[in-house]
């Protein structure tokens, strides 16, 4: 059972709060984009005139010229746009989840497994015999596949009961979108905000070559090094520590409406922040673990041949390792308030008993998901497509642009609804799995007839093993 629950922190209106801890990251932020606005002021007062001719230049080929008011216009323009695209994506992507379930994970399986084969078989026709390791992706998938519409049949019609529910969720607390939308946005302005402060430190710091030492004709010393050094770390601190507060705010949220109550965005917020010690330490040991990765990575790329091999499997099994343990964590620190080292304890221990669950989130509901989101790209694509040929009277390479430019600009959008799926597809699962052990009683937000099919499912899957 848990010590505590945020469902009781949420019923008495009374969230725990870490004043220091959050008085700590407000000052540690507030540091890194003042740092980053001066820097990026020294470097526009710099370099500016040349930013803007080249980008004259590149314009000029079709007869335009901006100034920086319209370019600063047009980027407003463009973010609100991606916005306004975000919800639209959200909205729809969330209704055909909640109608569709299960279909996806069909849908998504069989385009994985054309995807893996249809190269490697397109390569064996051509003639070339000397291929036959590209098959290995492609026999994986189709096995596991197999493996998964057999053996655990059950587990996947519950995983489809999963998806519906995600979707009905993400329709009644449109919210949860919200925290993952303001990390995208605060990640690309960070990683503007890292740029800056790095190449402005470097060319003060080396009298104005920091042009000469991106472009590889200067050597990077430790006089000019260390500062991007701890930029990177502090970029990474950044980001992590915003996307696992925004995971732990829109998680909040989910578990605080599957216990029956009714959330706002205010609710989430205050749940994370009750726990802020632990997001610090959670984010600080994945810093570390990039850290090491990265370190392994340069090294094994030094090292070439079998090094290079056994550095590159070395690095991703320590990132599935970390991954894999931290399943659940955040849903369970937030729910249960439990720092990180708890919190890691209980979500590897919630893994380890429902291993299989998670594979199949990882393997099957991920195809899924990457269905719905190819569906968009190529509704997008050919929206563009459509609007290129009529604009443009017919004309074939202005079609095709369209459609490629509206299928990029989908890509912001529909990896927004990727991820907030994924964070509301693990609380949903968390919650389930807590609620089978007995340690959620009581009314939940689960329909009727959906909590008749997953408690079937479950019964089912259990009595196979």
């Amino acid at each position: 059972m848990a010590r505590s629950d945020v469902i009781e922190y949420h019923d008495n209106q009374n969230y725990p709060g870490h004043g220091k801890a959050v008085f700590g990251v407000v000052i540690v932020l507030g540091v890194f984009f003042a740092a980053g606005i001066y820097s990026l002021m020294g470097l526009w007062s710099a370099y500016g005139t040349q930013v803007m001719n080249f980008i004259n230049d590149i314009l000029s080929v079709v007869s335009l010229v901006i100034s920086p008011t319209d370019a600063a216009i047009v980027i407003g323009a463009i973010v609100l746009g991606i916005i306004f695209l975000s919800l639209f994506i959200a909205y729809g992507a969330s209704y055909l989840a909640k109608r569709l379930g299960g279909i996806l994970i069909y849908i998504g399986a069989f385009f994985m497994n054309i995807m893996t084969l249809a190269i490697p078989i397109l390569i064996v026709v051509t003639g070339d015999p000397f291929t036959w390791p590209v098959f290995i992706p492609g026999l994986f998938t189709l096995f596991i596949t197999i493996l998964l519409f057999t053996v655990f049949k059950d587990r996947i019609r519950r995983a489809g009961e999963i998806i519906k529910l995600t979707g009905q969720v993400c329709l009644d607390e449109k919210g949860v979108f919200v925290p993952p939308l303001l990390v995208m946005i605060f990640t690309l302005i960070s990683a503007v905000m890292f740029g800056g402060i790095a190449f402005y430190s470097i060319d003060v710091l080396s009298g104005g070559n920091a042009l000469l030492i991106l472009s590889g004709s200067m050597d990077l010393t430790i006089e000019t090094g260390w500062v991007a050094a701890v930029g990177i770390v502090l970029y990474l601190f950044a980001t992590i520590f915003f996307y696992n507060f925004a995971y732990g705010t829109s998680s909040a949220m989910v578990y605080i409406y599957m216990r029956g109550r009714d959330p706002d965005l205010g609710d989430g917020v205050k749940s994370t922040l009750g726990v802020i010690t632990g997001i610090i330490a959670l984010s600080l040991m994945s810093v570390i673990v990039v850290i090491v990765r990265m370190i392994i990575q340069t090294a094994s790329r030094r090292a070439g041949g079998a090094g290079a091999v056994v550095g590159g499997v070395a690095s991703g099994l320590i990132g599935w390792i970390w991954a894999l343990l931290n399943y659940f964590t955040i849903p369970a620190m937030v729910a249960e308030e439990l720092g990180a080292k708890d919190g890691i304890k209980r979500s590897a221990g919630l893994v380890k008993n429902n291993f299989v669950d998670v594979m199949i989130k990882e393997t099957a509901v991920r195809w899924g998901f990457g269905a719905l989101a190819a569906l968009f790209f190529l509704a997008f694509a050919l929206g563009g497509a459509v609007i290129g040929y009529v604009a443009f009277g017919g004309d074939l390479i202005a079609t095709i642009v369209l459609g490629i430019v509206f299928a990029v600009l989908a890509g912001i959008p529909v990896s927004l609804v990727l991820r907030t799926f994924d964070i509301v597809y693990v609380t949903l699962l968390y919650v389930f799995i807590r609620r089978k052990e007995g340690d959620i009683t009581g009314k939940t937000a689960i329909p009727d007839a959906m909590s008749r099919e997953l408690d079937g499912a479950y019964s089912r899957a259990q009595s196979s093993q």
